[in-house]
């Protein structure tokens, strides 16, 4: 090869190298941002969407926030400002015009829909939510107890804003959790049912000041075709959790036969699986749940280990607990809220997919009349290494 060519191939590498050293062109200076932390969605009057975004304070700025909005967090590290419109899109736009810097959603893990927006329905909002590129799928959804501003607005004492506290709440999955993605799924799956955190303020204890407090998860919302079909408790959150295998932390009290004392074990591990079946036209679910459990306390007079007959009548009477719960879940879906709320009809459709092209459309009326059959296997692994002693 000529010291000519050699000096071309180099041109042409060199040329080729340049637009890859430009920097990024749409790049966005962090000094130039207003990063979300948590957002609330309100309705505003009869038609319009009150959008309030909880804003991070930059360290050195914690004044700055005083003139734009209320600080919410003990430490002043957040403030609020709000803004409605005719749906998110133009919400956002008249709360931009607050701001020196540009709205940045990308941070916030944290959606509250107030009740009242749930109640108008909110589809229209998620498909803001999932179009627009900034906020993240894997964001934590909830639905307040009146306004949803008003959980922002509170002064946080252990974590350093309310949106923190949570998602903290969220992430050690002892109720509900819902994200912006799997909402978006359960709104569009067969059963058209989604399940929601229930959220209500709770004001910290001690404290004169009516600021102090968080947001804590109280139950489970139930969504149908949209609609608001009912609120769960906590008691009946927990069956809800068994049948659709996301009972991830728990610890469940008995009180054994022939015993006064109670008796508690802890959640290790648990799967759930749900298996629909239709035979001569008749339509029936059986719910199957193996746990294995660790003893934690035991107050009554009975004593355990690996080998006692009492180990195994505590399993057994571990699994009818389990059971009961399922089985109320189920009962309460058909009566109280008319929703499948445990996405049968999905594995109906999975399983028979002929079928359910047939009886799509007659669902509703299907649901209440499908058999249940629950199963569970519950297993004490650790029982202790100590017994009550029964007194002679």
């Amino acid at each position: 090869m000529s010291r000519g060519t050699r000096f071309l191939l180099l041109i042409l590498a060199a040329m080729l190298i340049c637009p890859l050293l430009g920097g990024c062109w749409d790049r966005k200076e962090i000094n130039d941002l207003a990063l979300v932390t948590g957002v609330a969605i309100d309705q505003h009057g009869d038609k319009n969407v009150e959008i309030t975004i909880q804003i991070f304070i930059p360290l050195g700025s914690t004044q700055g926030g005083e003139s734009l909005g209320k600080a919410t967090s003990g430490t002043g590290t957040t403030f609020i400002q709000s803004a409605s419109g005719e749906n998110i899109a133009d919400a956002l736009s008249h709360l931009q015009m607050k701001f020196s810097r540009e709205i940045f959603w990308g941070h916030s893990e944290v959606y509250i829909f107030g009740v009242d927006r749930v109640k108008k329905g909110i589809s229209k909002d998620m498909d803001f939510l999932m179009r627009d590129s900034e906020p993240r799928e894997r964001a934590f959804v909830f639905v307040s107890k009146g306004k949803a501003k008003k959980v922002l607005e509170k002064h946080s004492i252990l974590e350093r804003n309310t949106s923190e506290v949570l998602r903290e709440m969220a992430n050690n999955r002892a109720s509900i959790t819902t994200t912006l993605a799997h909402l978006q799924e359960m709104l569009d799956n067969d059963s058209k049912t989604a399940l929601l955190p229930w959220v209500e303020l709770l004001h910290a204890p001690n404290q004169p000041d009516p600021t102090k407090g968080v947001g804590y998860i109280s139950g489970t919302v139930i969504l149908h075709n949209e609609k608001l079909a009912g609120i769960a408790s906590n008691e009946d959150t927990r069956g809800l959790l068994w049948t659709i295998d996301q009972m991830h932390n728990a610890t469940i009290t008995i009180q054994p036969e022939s015993s006064d004392g109670t008796l508690s074990v802890q959640l290790l591990r648990s799967r759930s699986r749900i298996v629909p079946a239709i035979k001569n036209g008749e339509w029936s679910v059986t719910i199957h749940v193996k746990c294995k459990n660790q003893l934690i306390q035991n107050e009554s007079d009975i004593n355990i280990n690996q080998s006692s007959e009492s180990l195994q009548a505590i399993e057994a009477q571990l699994e009818r607990n389990i059971e009961q719960r399922i089985l109320q879940a189920v009962e309460d879906a058909k009566t109280k809220y008319k929703a499948d709320t445990f996405n049968f009809a999905g594995a109906f459709h999975r399983k028979y997919p002929g079928i359910w092209k047939k009886h799509q459309k007659d669902w509703d009326e299907i649901f209440p009349k499908i058999k249940i059959a629950v199963k569970v296997e519950a297993e004490i692994l650790r029982p202790g290494m100590f017994n009550t002693q029964q007194s002679g």
